[in-house]
Parts: structure tokens; sequence; C-alpha cells
């Protein structure tokens, strides 16, 4: 359940549109339908980012919008399973209409919470390019996994611990899909399923497009996946849940003191 004092823009009336332009921000789930292995559904990174704004909604006020679902999809996970994709160039122009078009709803910051890599790049230059005529707006773009916390990275006893359970398709990404939707996740029984996770030194650093880019093994997803585990996918939503209300607080804060106001008149139309 959302709480009363967030908004659902599906279910906005037009008499409404005062309450939700003063509300403190608007809140867009990015996910895509892109192919995650046999184990796991097409739509897991737009349950991951819709479940999770879902829970940032029941507990801080936001105009939340319903999620974007037709993405740009990546040849490196296309040539294994299909995936509904748009053309980089297409994605980016819609982008940067749809934010323009929530500005319009009225709340002056925009928080858009990533379930999938490839999104993150198509969203800075679209939040950039509004900045460009709104220069009072604030945006902000969140991928959940980086707020993930993985003590058992290092763990060479624990199932998870290649790559703290990153991994497209990976232990971590469907165990918390599974925690926010049981229904769509087949947890593999033979460890054959399993791809090894590869993380080149450089991966911080570079990013590869074409021949070089799949990671060793790579099958259209990797990691261990037989070690997808419901209940650690049920405490690392949680510590993502929490670590999403402490950004948006820190963050509120930060894009109010340009303002030279509070949070609450900041939120309002500029």
């Amino acid at each position: 359940m959302v709480a009363m004092t967030a908004v659902r823009a599906m279910q906005l009336r037009g008499a409404e549109i005062r309450r939700a332009a003063a509300l403190p921000f608007s809140l867009l789930p990015l996910g895509s339908l892109e192919y995650h292995g046999d184990h796991a559904p097409f739509g897991t990174d737009t349950t991951l980012a819709q479940g999770l704004a879902e829970r940032l909604a029941e507990r801080r006020d936001c105009l939340l919008f319903p999620p974007v679902t037709y993405t740009f999809v990546p040849r490196l996970t296309r040539d294994h399973g299909p995936g509904a994709s748009l053309p980089p160039e297409v994605f980016l122009a819609y982008l940067r209409e749809l934010l323009r078009g929530l500005v319009s709803f009225g709340p002056r910051r925009i928080l858009v919470l990533n379930g999938h890599s490839e999104n993150q790049y198509s969203a800075r230059l679209a939040a950039e390019a509004l900045h460009e005529t709104e220069p009072n707006i604030s945006v902000a773009i969140v991928n959940w996994w980086k707020l993930a916390h993985t003590p058992w990275r290092d763990d060479a006893a624990d199932p998870w611990h290649e790559g703290g359970g990153h991994g497209h398709g990976g232990p971590l990404e469907i165990s918390v899909a599974a925690a926010l939707d049981p229904e769509g996740v087949v947890v593999p029984e033979d460890v054959t399923a399993d791809v090894p996770y590869q993380a080149p030194w450089w991966r911080g650093a570079a990013q590869v497009v074409g021949r070089g880019q799949a990671p060793d093994g790579f099958a259209g997803y990797h990691g261990r996946v037989s070690a997808i585990d419901l209940q650690r996918g049920r405490r690392v939503a949680d510590q993502v849940t929490d670590e999403l209300v402490r950004f948006v607080d820190d963050w509120l804060a930060r894009a109010a003191q340009g303002d030279g106001v509070g949070p609450e008149r900041a939120a309002g139309p500029g």
C-alpha cells in the first residue's frame, strides 16, 4: 500500500493537481524487458525499479509515476534471448520529453529509480538536457544495485562471494527481484546453470561495446544462480529501501540549499 500522502499519477484526478504540485518530488521507476536467463522473468529490471519505488513511496511523500518498461536493450543480452528494445537515439529522445512532461505536474524534483544498467547513460543526458531549459530543477538518478551492501563479497565460503553476488541475472539481482515478486523466479537446482562472474580490473574505468564486451562464459546472464536466496533478497531489499530513504532526505536538503528555501517550498512549481 502506498501511503496516503503519496499520490499515484495514474489515479490522479485533474481537480487534485494542486495537491500533486505540492509534493516534494516525482518518482519514476525505470526498467526494461530483457533476457535474464531461463530462471528469471524478462521484466526483472522493471520489477526491481517499481517494487523499490513502491517501498520508498510508503515512507516518503511523492508523486509516483508508472514504470518505463520499454527501453534500450543491448545486443549483449539480445544475442541470447529476445528483448523489447528501442534504438538508443529514440530512447534518449523519449526520456527527454518524458522528464519534461513530469515537470509539468508541478514538483521540481524528479527521482529516477533505475533497474537496468544501460538506462543510466540516457537518463543522465536527458536530465542534463532538461536542466538546460529548467535551471531550478533537480533530477536524481539512482541505480538501486549500487546501494546494496554486500559484506559477503570477499568470503570465499559464501556462494555469493563472486562479485558480491552482482552480475546480470545473478544471485543479488534475482534474489531481490524474488523478494519483490516471488512468483516470477524459478531457482535452478542444478549448479551447471551457474556462470562464473567476471569483473575485469578496468571495469570501473572503461566501457567496451562489441568484441570483448561479454564476460567469459556469459550466457545472457552470469553469476552463481544456484545461490539465489529469497531470505537474503528480502534483507537486501530492506537495506536498499533504507538507503533510498536516506538518499532522498539528503538530496532534497541539498537541492533546497540552491533555492534559499526549505524543501517544502522548493518542491512546488518554480
